[in-house]
């Protein structure tokens, strides 16, 4: 049976000692009210907090045709539709590895001080279906939502600071993980110039 955040919610309920849910629209349950009021801003904060290799997604930008207001950016772009965040801007599909360029967000507008001709693309973190989230995600949200629930629906102070520490331990934990989900690439070390090369990488 494929995973869903009712799923998720009702190990994070079950961790407090509350009762599972089968759905977030009950009006006559706390656990229910509270898990529609607070799992998905949980998803967007931890999706956020990190450039997750799971969560990636590489998205041609589209310019617009006006003028940006005043500011130092002379190009403005639209960010693409359902973001989380924005983790760099590239020339091209095939240049992700590289470094950014440099770029500022306003709002749903990238702008950068890009003139060329070459099309950007934006690496940027969306949401994927909870099919793709690997085991190390689903810990994180449900420790992560747990630590939202426990004073919401227990009210114990004690619970929920030992549920903060665990919620760091684990996010770690994913991250360590998630570092590991690509071939390990080789720096190009060329003499003098070679620590501080590889600093940008």
């Amino acid at each position: 049976m494929a995973l869903t955040k009712f799923d998720i919610a009702s190990s994070a309920l079950i961790m407090i000692g509350a009762s599972p849910v089968a759905s977030f629209t009950a009006p006559d349950s706390a656990e229910q009210q509270a898990c529609a009021l607070l799992y998905q801003s949980c998803v967007d904060h931890w999706l956020s907090l990190y450039p997750w290799r799971f969560a990636s997604r590489t998205t041609e930008l589209s310019r617009r045709p006006e003028s940006p207001p005043p500011t130092e950016w002379q190009s403005t772009y639209i960010a693409p539709s359902g973001f989380k965040a924005i983790q760099k801007v590239v020339t091209g599909p095939g240049n992700i590895h590289q470094p950014s360029l440099p770029f500022d967000r306003f709002e749903n507008e990238i702008r950068t001080n890009y003139t060329g001709t070459e099309k950007l693309w934006c690496i940027h973190t969306y949401e994927p279906p909870i099919s793709y989230w690997p085991g190390y995600f689903v810990q994180l949200i449900e420790y992560g939502l747990a630590h939202k629930l426990s004073f919401a629906i227990s009210g114990k102070l004690d619970l929920q600071a030992d549920l903060a520490k665990s919620v760091e331990l684990y996010f770690r934990l994913a991250k360590n993980a998630d570092s590991r989900q690509q071939t390990t690439r080789k720096l190009p070390l060329r003499g003098r110039g070679s620590i501080m090369e590889a600093r940008r990488f």
